[in-house]
């Protein structure tokens, strides 16, 4: 079965994430995709934020556990390893390694920026994170992806990291923006988009925010695109495998608690 790495954004989790893309989860589900929601290695304490995490689609209340809040680089400006994504690429790296090959990355703000340097080099991170050796499993996942999903996506801002949108993005991607999105403008989104080659990018626009739109025209043609991108021909490893890292929570349960 085809999967998908899924990306939350920022003060989210894969959990969150999940419950909140749930129509596009189950859709994909029956179209025969697997959805990995993985959480980001970096922890935030709310403590230091200047707003309710619930501006960015993250939660608050019963389900802001400890931890439960997330980022895929650290957040603070005022340090030394700000914007730095050493540990993202090792947390992709190994989630890679357990659950891969991915066919292809589906993103949520700063999910979805980070989804857009991955679509470059994912393939690549046995280079950029050579402290975890690859197995020869793992050079056999070790493939580039066929799609990018990118909602309320960005093109990250620091110099440093400019590199990655070098020749353009040329894994075919599809961008989808919300009209009312006060949190990601449309000029941060659309440099993300004219960052990806002109033959291969799709653009959307919603009529809602800043969230993963539910509604069934968005989702059927989210679903489309997928599922016109070849999948990868890898031989599916017949050995006991890792559990995925998603979230543990029963997804029937999740889809009960309001609406996603």
């Amino acid at each position: 079965m085809p999967k998908i790495l899924c990306l939350h954004g920022f003060v989210q989790n894969g959990s969150v994430f999940a419950k909140k893309s749930s129509a596009l989860r189950k859709a994909l589900a029956k179209a025969g995709y697997e959805t990995v929601y993985l959480t980001a290695p970096v922890k935030i304490d709310t403590a230091d934020l200047p707003f309710e995490p619930t501006t960015l689609g993250g939660e608050s209340g019963n389900d802001a556990a400890v931890d439960a809040f997330r980022s895929w680089w650290p957040a603070n400006e005022q340090k030394d390893d700000y914007y730095t994504l050493d540990q993202a690429f090792a947390c992709v790296k190994q989630s890679v390694q357990e659950n891969g090959p991915y066919d292809g990355v589906l993103g949520f703000s700063q999910g979805a920026g980070f989804a857009g340097i991955l679509c470059t080099v994912i393939h690549k991170l046995h280079e950029l994170v050579p402290e975890q050796a690859g197995s020869e499993e793992y050079k056999q996942k070790n493939i580039p992806l066929k799609f990018g999903i990118f909602y309320s996506g960005f093109r990250v801002k620091p110099d440093a990291l400019q590199h990655f949108y070098t020749p353009p993005i040329s894994t075919p991607s599809l961008h989808i923006l919300g009209a009312l999105d006060t949190v990601v403008s449309e000029e941060r989104s659309m440099a993300l988009y004219n960052a990806c080659s002109p033959e291969s990018r799709t653009l959307l626009t919603h009529p809602g925010g800043h969230f993963v739109p539910n509604s069934k025209p968005m989702v059927a043609s989210v679903v489309n695109f997928i599922t016109t991108q070849p999948a990868n021909d890898v031989p599916e490893n017949t050995s006991e495998k890792t559990p995925a890292a998603a979230p543990s929570e029963d997804w029937s349960l999740f889809d009960k608690i309001g609406q996603a």
